[in-house]
């Protein structure tokens, strides 16, 4: 059976760095036939395949990883095997550009900051096109020895940290209500299923640190079709308590490297997964119409 990797960003997401046909012509040659881009709330990547420079066999799902609130905290959202013009042009109306989403949250973490008297360097200024609003406001942050108590107090230590306190913890002193640039769970939902396709809520290990995997996956539980089981895991135990929770509650599961072609994010190999995950991963890839197949 094909390697499968259902979670990979083109240049289309801030930090990726190839196109499409570069992302399906690596990944196959390095083993996997089974794949789907899946950028930050956009499918545009896909208007950009050209099969006829693809020199191997395989399968492409419509994927994107669409950010979305349930019960006003933010997630993300693998969605599959859509409607790929439909999909598109809602998530352009719905999400805009990258650049004028990241505009709007840098905004609100600007003003909470001068609020709080925290000092963002600003010497190196915000570029809406190169870096996400957390990743700028972290670095400034950072850099200023007068901010260290606040991240030392809060456990801020890298950027994914300060994005999940200031996008999932109404407590934090620098939380935004996200609905700003997100739609609500039950929009996607409706748009993803209408079309055609599947959701499913993104590595389940990588929310706040202080909340438990099982609170994550039980306030999400009602509102998805499966959950990724394999994301750069610790461990194989991380995949297998994944794997269970889903087949226990007759979810869906798909897996991913979260490739981004960056030194961070380099490798296209998803790691744990057993002969029985990948059956049961194609199944349901077998089912749904938004894909192409090269033979």
């Amino acid at each position: 059976m094909g390697k499968i990797n259902l979670h990979t960003h083109s240049k289309h997401s801030l930090a990726g760095t190839l196109d499409i046909n570069e992302i399906i012509n690596e990944s196959f040659n390095n083993g996997i036939s089974y794949l789907s881009i899946t950028d930050h709330n956009t499918c545009d990547a896909y208007l950009d395949l050209d099969i006829n420079t693809i020199n191997k066999n395989g399968v492409i799902i419509y994927g994107m990883e669409a950010d979305s609130l349930i019960n006003n905290v933010t997630y993300d959202i693998l969605c599959y095997g859509f409607d790929l013009n439909k999909v598109n042009s809602w998530a352009k109306e719905q999400y805009g550009t990258i650049e004028s989403r990241q505009t709007k949250i840098y905004a609100m973490l600007e003003e909470l900051c001068e609020k709080l008297n925290l000092k963002l360097d600003k010497y190196n200024p915000y570029n809406p096109e190169k870096e996400f609003a957390h990743a700028a406001v972290f670095r400034m942050l950072e850099i200023s020895n007068e901010n260290k108590d606040f991240l030392s107090k809060y456990k801020i230590e890298n950027v994914n940290d300060l994005y999940r306190e200031s996008s999932m913890n109404k407590d934090f002193p620098l939380y935004i209500d996200m609905s700003i640039v997100w739609p609500k769970i039950e929009t996607l939902s409706k748009i993803i299923h209408e079309n055609g396709g599947k959701i499913f809520l993104a590595h389940p290990y990588k929310y706040a640190k202080n909340v438990e995997v099982d609170k994550i996956l039980n306030s999400c539980l009602s509102y998805i079709d499966g959950i990724e089981i394999s994301n750069e895991p610790k461990n194989a135990e991380e995949v297998l308590y994944l794997y269970n929770f889903a087949k226990e509650n007759n979810l869906l599961i798909c897996a991913g490297s979260d490739y981004h072609g960056s030194e961070e994010h380099k490798y296209f190999d998803v790691e744990f997964l057993t002969e029985n995950m990948e059956a049961d991963i194609k199944r349901w890839i077998d089912e749904v119409k938004g894909k192409v197949t090269i033979n």
